[in-house]
């Protein structure tokens, strides 16, 4: 007969087992994980206005959804839709319907420039009078869409000739951009609806920023929030309001200058003139304020009324040696200092110093 104690231990075992194998087999489970996909980022459509046509353009997206590279894109599903825009109802359903498929490896299609960075879309065709939506939708590998771009919504009409004759000028203390007037559309046309111009900027080999809120209504423009020494192209675009719109026309020819300040440079301070065994030493103080292209060397002798000019071209150092003098003879001297390219404005002639050369 088996002692009660150890029943009762091998009782206690059988229980805990069985309450153990009971929570392992209690279908209990956690709540499923539903996996993200991972889209790549949309695209942001703009346009330019050449001639006749109009260009399409979105950057190519280099991010996914979540932040992650993208590496394995595909291509652009684009779609479009058209109404005569004297109907067209802006909350109206807009019935897009894919047009074109974009594949960045090829083959090659007439209208789509592809670039390491950026597509474009040339539309030659266009009706005038009519409204276009376009949208695009970026596609991975994975055939993976991306978000639709928000709509580009043209209400398309003839745009004005690109202006012509563009010039940018040192005035005051910044450049003068000027224009000849727009005689037309790119039809030849007269031309109506235009409202004024749209002047863009870049500095160096930056991206174009447009200078004006509102439309220029004249044919020039003040540019005063310049650097000294900067690189500035300029290019202007004429405006055409047609059916609500404003209708950018193609760009002109780019103008590019090197800003400099049409002010005179500052006099020159601290001059001094010394005799030497080979001529006379003239020596100044370099301006400090701003960096001239040089300065100019001014010689006469008592016997002379307006001072001649010594060197050809602004001379680069502060310190100058005159050898063509003349023992015992008396010579005044004076410095200017000129400015930067293109306007090398000369500043005044400093006061006059005395020497006699007395080798």
């Amino acid at each position: 007969m088996i002692p009660v104690k150890p029943l009762i231990k091998l009782w206690l075992v059988a229980v805990i087992l069985v309450l153990v194998a009971g929570q392992m087999g209690c279908g209990k489970k956690a709540n499923p994980v539903i996996p993200v996909k991972v889209a790549p980022k949309g695209v942001s459509l703009g346009y330019l206005v050449k001639g006749k046509s109009l260009v399409v353009y979105w950057d190519n997206p280099t991010q996914n959804t979540d932040g992650s590279p993208l590496k394995d894109l595909k291509g652009f599903k684009v779609s479009r839709a058209d109404w005569p825009t004297r109907d067209f109802c802006p909350t109206c359903p807009e019935n897009l319907q894919e047009s074109q498929w974009i594949d960045l490896k090829g083959p090659d299609m007439a209208g789509v420039a592809i670039n390491p960075d950026q597509v474009q879309l040339t539309f030659e065709a266009l009706v005038p009078g009519r409204t276009y939506l376009f949208q695009v939708i970026p596609v991975t590998k994975k055939e993976i869409v991306g978000a639709p771009s928000k709509t580009l919504r043209i209400d398309w009409d003839l745009p004005l000739k690109q202006p012509t004759e563009l010039q940018a000028k040192p005035k005051g203390q910044g450049l003068e951009v000027s224009w000849a007037p727009v005689q037309g559309l790119v039809d030849g046309s007269s031309p109506e609806g235009l409202i004024g111009y749209s002047l863009y900027r870049k500095l160096g080999k930056g991206g174009w920023t447009q200078l004006n809120k509102e439309p220029i209504k004249g044919t020039s423009y003040m540019d005063e929030d310049l650097q000294e020494g900067v690189t500035y192209t300029y290019q202007v675009k004429a405006l055409r309001k047609s059916y609500g719109q404003v209708l950018e026309s193609e760009g002109s020819e780019p103008r590019e200058i090197v800003f400099s300040r049409v002010t005179p440079p500052p006099p020159v301070q601290e001059l001094v003139a010394v005799g030497g065994s080979k001529g006379i030493e003239i020596r100044w103080e370099g301006l400090v304020t701003m960096t001239p292209s040089g300065y100019n060397i001014y010689k006469r002798t008592a016997q002379e009324k307006t001072p001649k000019r010594l060197n050809p071209e602004p001379f680069k150092e502060t310190i100058f040696e005159d050898q063509k003098v003349v023992k015992g003879t008396t010579y005044y001297y004076s410095v200017s200092a000129v400015g930067s390219p293109p306007a090398l404005l000369e500043g005044p002639r400093s006061k006059e110093v005395e020497v006699v050369y007395t080798p």
